[in-house]
């Protein structure tokens, strides 16, 4: 996942806006980290926040070479590229800090990084006694160091040859990590990188080399649990297909765009790619006043915090998997959150669940009837909403909704009947009427026909006793908001639509208790949701006239 210019490349509240969508699939974002082992160092790994991470991935382990120049299939442990102490130290505090993070081991890097490493990987693909010696190492490290998946980072097969032996090599990895999952009842995954473009879709000329793109078709996709598409480090300059900054947005929608046109990539398969650097190769945290980086929509060609949300917005709307980050070192490695941190990673974190929601991890591939997609909820003022989405069902009698104010001990509350079989996205919602204020914990207990269940994971919503008093509703003008706290001085207010597309959010000033807010919006039904630093509320407003 090297950039060509420099070698430094839980369940959580739903925000109550996007839980008004009933027509649009609702997914949740993967936030994939890539952690470099040649950039280790043990301030890093302690001071990454692993909690705002769904996946870290470790760059990288590749094949030795022999005296021959060739390769055995052998992993080069504690050489250039990979050292065990230090992966051991960044995975141990990962899994500390995040116990539902997924862990996924890489091979490869930027061409030329790794001294005929395509050489070794194409001798590798081409030859099956090697590929499966290589395999069964890849399997063996994933299990003995107890991750997730493997991620291939090719970085260019440029030939007939690379591209069969990188094809067999998906091939080969597609049938172990079946067989582990069959084995050990298990979810794994394969992922690998591709180039950040295919083609200028206004003109013939190809913006990235033919090797960045020609190695992949549908049999690749096949193989394949996700593609992570590296839209950066694109070609800047003046030209219809070049970009006045690597991480900008035109070329991060051209990038997911090219890829969907070209090979018909299901974009529920694709993880965007945003990089932590410049034009340059300035890491993010290295020069310069971080607060002004951090707030400016480019900074010498490098993403801040505000073209951080476009993505994800855009990611959301075209149904993508998620974003990942090249990578983790070089974003400011502060402890706490923004404004006061200027963390990149927060920024995604916290965009992305005000936006989206958590990501829900796959479930056990042998025992589960039911794929939950996700499971999260909202307080409203006067009851607790529950909401969950199905992407499979086999044999679905019920969901037995638990609630408890401990977290340990649970009662059933309610009961939402299954859909017995499907195939196909199924929303779920079950509102608590209860109006207790405080915290509660809630989970399913999802039943198969045949008398089995398993519980999901739990989530905790909290009604408070202190809430905004919005009036009125409908409302013409504007809408008056009264504070709950003497103490707020400003207030960050957002308005989305139905569909969860952002249309204002702003940070608006308290003048007695009160503000007023949605004078600049057209007449419609809104969802308005108000953060502080210790409330968060949502609410669906009317509004009659412009």
């Amino acid at each position: 996942m090297l950039h060509n210019k420099k070698i430094n490349k839980r369940w959580f509240i739903l925000l109550g806006f996007l839980l008004w969508n009933t027509h649009t699939t609702l997914y949740a974002q993967r936030i994939i980290g890539y952690y470099p082992d040649y950039a280790y160092t043990a301030a890093s790994a302690a001071t990454i926040q692993y909690a705002k991470l769904t996946h870290l991935y470790y760059f990288s382990i590749n094949p030795t070479r022999t005296t021959t120049g060739q390769s055995a299939g052998v992993l080069g442990y504690n050489d250039v590229w990979f050292t065990t102490a230090s992966f051991n130290d960044v995975i141990a505090k990962a899994r500390t800090t995040n116990p539902s993070i997924k862990i996924f081991i890489v091979t490869g890097g930027m061409p030329g990084s790794d001294w005929d490493l395509s050489d070794r990987l194409e001798y590798i693909g081409n030859n099956p006694a090697v590929l499966n010696t290589f395999c069964n190492n890849i399997i063996s490290f994933i299990t003995t160091n107890n991750l997730d998946g493997w991620d291939l980072d090719w970085e260019f097969p440029q030939t007939a040859s690379a591209r069969n032996a990188h094809q067999n090599m998906l091939s080969a990895m597609r049938t172990k990590i079946d067989a582990l999952k069959t084995s050990s009842c298990r979810h794994y995954e394969i992922s690998i990188a591709v180039g950040g473009g295919y083609t200028d879709l206004t003109s013939p000329r190809v913006c990235w080399g033919n090797s960045h793109t020609d190695y992949i078709n549908a049999a690749t996709v096949g193989y394949v649990d996700f593609m992570n598409i590296m839209a950066y480090d694109g070609p800047v300059g003046g030209s219809a297909c070049e970009f006045s900054s690597q991480q900008h947005y035109d070329l991060f929608t051209k990038s997911f765009n090219d890829w969907r046109t070209a090979v018909s990539i299901p974009a529920a398969k694709i993880n965007m790619g945003v990089g932590f650097y410049d034009n340059s190769g300035t890491a993010f945290n290295s020069i310069g006043n971080v607060n002004t980086r951090y707030n400016a929509t480019y900074w010498n060609g490098g993403s801040g915090c505000p073209n951080m949300q476009s993505k994800i917005n855009y990611v959301h709307t075209q149904g993508a998997a998620g974003i990942f980050i090249w990578e983790l070192t070089q974003d400011n490695l502060c402890a706490g959150t923004t404004p006061a941190c200027y963390s990149l990673l927060d920024c995604i974190y916290q965009y992305t669940h005000s936006s989206w929601g958590t990501w829900v991890a796959p479930g056990n591939p042998c025992t589960l009837p039911v794929t939950l997609q996700k499971f999260s909820g909202y307080a409203n003022g006067s009851s607790n909403v529950l909401s969950w989405t199905t992407a499979t069902e086999q044999g679905n009698e019920r969901f037995d909704i638990e609630k408890s104010s401990d977290g340990k001990s649970f009662t059933v509350i309610g009961s939402v009947k299954g859909n017995n079989n499907s195939n196909t996205f199924l929303n779920y919602e079950y509102t608590d009427r209860t109006n207790e204020k405080g915290l509660a914990y809630y989970r399913l207990n999802q039943y198969d026909l045949n008398g089995t269940s398993i519980h999901s994971p739990t989530i905790s919503l909290r009604q408070s006793s202190s809430d905004f008093i919005f009036y009125p509703n409908p409302f013409e003008a504007y809408v008056e908001i009264t504070c709950p706290s003497d103490e707020e001085t400003t207030v960050r207010v957002l308005f989305s639509d139905l569909s969860g597309r952002v249309l204002s959010d702003e940070l608006l000033a308290v003048n007695n208790g009160k503000l007023q807010a949605g004078q600049n919006l057209a007449a419609g039904v809104f969802i308005c949701t108000l953060i502080t630093s210790s409330n968060t509320q949502s609410i669906r407003l009317v509004k009659t006239k412009q």
